[in-house]
């Protein structure tokens, strides 16, 4: 009975995780506080995110990439400045924040429409 139990607990968490890595990858737009757009062209696997992030038509190749569970780090050079951001994917939106600012100024991205 316990490793039917297990077993079951094991697919749940598999399943969770998945659903998570495959709502997190896509294309994602918005802007920041000040008004810059913001692209977030992402990949996601159970660990790893790879990319890049695009800020007022600007492309930046993301790099240490992680994913946990619906959080996300990254870091990308933006003005020959390396920067580290961090995220949170809630629902239908993603919220994207420069490390040093903190999450009270994240942009709040949206899905981009095919």
């Amino acid at each position: 009975m316990n490793r039917i139990l297990t077993s079951i607990t094991i697919a749940v968490v598999l399943a969770a995780v998945v659903h998570a890595e495959a709502k997190l990858t896509g294309k994602w737009e918005g802007e920041t506080k000040s008004g810059s757009p913001v692209v977030l062209d992402v990949k996601a696997t159970k660990t790893a995110l790879t990319g890049t992030l695009t800020v007022d038509g600007k492309p930046a190749t993301i790099a240490d990439g992680k994913v946990s569970k619906n959080t996300f780090t990254f870091k990308a050079t933006i003005n020959d400045q390396t920067e580290g951001f961090s995220g949170e994917l809630t629902g239908d939106q993603l919220k994207v924040w420069l490390d040093r600012q903190g999450a009270s100024r994240a942009a709040v991205l949206q899905r981009a429409k095919n």
